[in-house]
Formats: structure tokens, C-alpha cells, sequence
């Protein structure tokens, strides 16, 4: 009788699984292992398609367009990661705080941003900031501040596809930290309260450290995202100017498919999966996956 359960459950197991295992295999795997074929020729996505060996990463290792869009890559993720894991953070404290009324009204606001894809977020937030019609220009200049040219300064620009990339993404995070803070027992704030701590302190000593695990899995959510962030700056900057928030992910489809050099952008795009696995790699390692 124990058998047959179990043959049961083995059954309806893989009758679950099987579809994602599909997709993963079509939509995952099979382009993994092209890609990493594609890095040893010199295929361009049409006709040609050679072994070359290592010469594409020979190539990429005196790119200095490569170094230079890693490292605004990095920057840009840098910059943006505090506001990635702290507003969420603070935005969910608010919204289970049994002091703030209309908490239901204000999640679905911040919420709602995440609902919207990405190039949708970018060309709204473009609009936004556009320089001659722009809304915060307008608001600026009611205010008698000069209006900025956002998409001809590269800080200016980096800090606008930044804002957007924080707007968007902030409610899908708020609902991981409600998560967190609904875990926590009750109980250890009664203590607290009875040690005489309160607020900032019961937040600093007692919140911050019990969600440990939480912010992890919101830090390498968001530093994922980040390092490969592509149709938001394609619809606020399209990497310019010039090529000053061209980030790699940018740098990989301008190779393939505007410069038709799959086999290149193979191969850099196999040397940026690595670079960003070690980025994970040291992020478990150094926060031990978030264990307190």
C-alpha cells in the first residue's frame, strides 16, 4: 500500500516538473550550450561559421570598449544597490507599522511600478526627464532652477536610469521584506519594549539583524539585476551618450546583433557569466547566505 502512495507521488512529481523542465531545457539550456560553441567561431549569424579556437577571447582580453563597459557596469551597480535593498526595506517597516493608516492603499503604490516591464518604465521615465518637455524640468524651472540636460551628462544620466531601476523594482522587494518582518515573533519586540528599547534602536537591534537572511536574498536578487540591466537603459538612454551608459549587457547585443559578431559577443557573454557568478560566489562567502 506504502509502495503504491509512493509510486504515486513519484508520478505526480514529474507530471509537475516536467513542463518547467522543458521550458528550461529549450529556453535555457539548449542556448547555453550554443552560445558557448558560438564563442570558438567566428559565426555571424548568417553564413559564415568557422573554429577559430581561442581567438575571440584573445581579442576580448585587449578590448578596451570590453573593460570600459565592465566597469561602468560595476559602478552603476554600486551605486545603486544600497537604494535597491535599503528603500524597500524602510518602505516595508512603514507599511506593517500599526502606526501608519491606509497601509493597503500605499502598498498597491508601490507595488504597481513592478507590475510594468521594463522598456515600459524606461520610456516613461524618459519623458519624465526630457529635457525640453520633461515633467522635473518643468517643475524645475516653476521653481526658478534651470532645467538639466539629463541625457547629455553621463552622471546625470546614469543617475536617471538608477532612479528608474529603483522605482520599479522597490515594491517587488517591499513584498519580500513584509515577508521577512511578518516571521519574526512577536514576542521579541514585547522584550525588547520591556528593556526599555524603542524605534530607531528596537529597528537598528532587533529588525535589521533578524531579516539577515532576507536582505541577502534581497541583495543578490537586485545585484543580479543590475549587473545585466539592458531594456530600461535601452528605453531611457539607449547607452548614450556616446557610449558613457553603455553597460555590458548593451556592449554583448550591439556586438551581436547591430555589429553581426555572434561569435564574439558568445564569448564575452560566457566571460561575463563568469565574472558575474564570482560576484555571487563572494557574496555568499562573505555574508555566509545571510545566517546571522
Amino acid at each position: 500500500m506504502k509502495t503504491k502512495k509512493n509510486a504515486r507521488h513519484v508520478r505526480a512529481f514529474w507530471l509537475f516538473i516536467t513542463p518547467c523542465l522543458l521550458l528550461f531545457g529549450i529556453f535555457f539550456i539548449i542556448p547555453l550550450f550554443l552560445s558557448v560553441g558560438f564563442a570558438f567561431t567566428d559565426y555571424d549569424g548568417w553564413k559564415t561559421m568557422n573554429f577559430i579556437g581561442l581567438r575571440n577571447f584573445k581579442e576580448l582580453l585587449v578590448d578596451n570598449k570590453f573593460y570600459s563597459a565592465l566597469t561602468r557596469t560595476f559602478f552603476y551597480t554600486l551605486f545603486s544597490l544600497p537604494f535597491k535593498v535599503i528603500v524597500p526595506l524602510l518602505v516595508a517597516y512603514l507599511v506593517t507599522s500599526k502606526k501608519v493608516l491606509g497601509k493597503g492603499f500605499a502598498r498597491t503604490l508601490a507595488f504597481v511600478p513592478s507590475l510594468l516591464s521594463a522598456l515600459v518604465v524606461g520610456i516613461t521615465i524618459n519623458w519624465m526627464f526630457s529635457t525640453e518637455y520633461g515633467l522635473v524640468n518643468f517643475l524645475l524651472s516653476v521653481m526658478g532652477i534651470t532645467p538639466m540636460e539629463w541625457a547629455l551628462n553621463s552622471y546625470l544620466a546614469t543617475f536617471v536610469i538608477s532612479f528608474a531601476s529603483n522605482w520599479a523594482s522597490t515594491g517587488f522587494f517591499m513584498v519580500i521584506f513584509i515577508g521577512g518582518l511578518n516571521n519574526i515573533p512577536k514576542d521579541v519586540y514585547e522584550a525588547a519594549a520591556i528593556d526599555g528599547s524603542r524605534g530607531v534602536r528596537t529597528f537598528l537591534k532587533i529588525t535589521v539583524p533578524m531579516l539577515a537572511p532576507t536582505t541577502f536574498l534581497v541583495t543578490l536578487l537586485a545585484t543580479v539585476n543590475l549587473l545585466k540591466e539592458f531594456a530600461l537603459v535601452q528605453g531611457i538612454t539607449q547607452g548614450g551618450p556616446g557610449l558613457k551608459t553603455t553597460y555590458i549587457i548593451q556592449f554583448i547585443f550591439d556586438k551581436g546583433f547591430s555589429q553581426m559578431q555572434y561569435g564574439y559577443a558568445s564569448a564575452t557573454s560566457l566571460v561575463a557569466m563568469i565574472i558575474f557568478g564570482f560576484v555571487a560566489f563572494v557574496q555568499f562567502k562573505v555574508s555566509k547566505g545571510g545566517e546571522q
